[in-house]
């Protein structure tokens, strides 16, 4: 089977999540709008349970509650039991920014990635203070850390496959930008949401 034909079908195939993405986004969107109005008209009907008129009562030391406010819930720590917050524990709470893989211009005096570190491949040309930034923007979108494509100290050695697939990653984000042109662009993200494999 010719390598042109299966770069084409993972190129559809990743263009095709992200519109149907997007697609299924828009709709949802549009059919959950009526439903927040069905809701609250159907919780004016009843009375909480967490209201002073239901008879239960509330643990020591809790707040009173108004039956008719809303206290919106605090947001979610990423970390799992014992885990102190999301980030430390590679946990994503959300898309991670990836900076451009664009390389500098050629008449560009500023010190490039290869000149900094060792075995640079597909990340030539970039700003050697970017590459950082692209490697972190990595792991937040995969949930991992550095050893998961990195040996431990020993960051230019390419004895782990995961580094070998992360290249292959990087091209496949390249060519599909190039395709989709400005209008969208996609990241690791895009696809990942977090884990090593995309959900199927």
């Amino acid at each position: 089977m010719n390598r042109e034909y299966v770069s084409y079908g993972i190129i559809g195939i990743v263009v095709g999540l992200v519109l149907g993405f997007i697609v299924a986004n828009q709709v949802s969107t549009g059919t959950s709008a009526a439903a927040p109005q069905t809701a609250a008209n159907s919780e004016s009907k009843q009375t909480s349970v967490n209201s002073s008129n239901s008879g239960q009562a509330l643990p020591p030391n809790h707040p009173p509650i108004d039956s008719g406010q809303t206290i919106p819930a605090p947001p979610l720590s990423g970390g799992s039991a014992g885990e102190p917050g999301g980030e430390a524990s590679g946990q994503s709470s959300g898309p991670a920014e990836l900076p451009s893989l664009d390389p500098l211009p050629a008449g560009s005096k500023e010190e490039r990635a290869e000149q900094k570190y060792k075995n640079i491949q597909l990340l030539r040309g970039i700003p050697a203070d970017r590459l950082m930034k692209v490697m972190f923007a990595f792991k937040t979108s995969l949930g991992v850390d550095c050893t998961y494509c990195h040996i431990k100290d020993q960051f230019e050695k390419d004895d782990k496959a995961q580094k070998q697939t992360a290249r292959k990653m990087i091209q496949l984000v390249r060519d599909t930008n190039t395709k989709l042109g400005t209008a969208t662009r996609v990241t690791c993200f895009t696809c990942h949401r977090g884990q090593t494999r995309p959900a199927s």
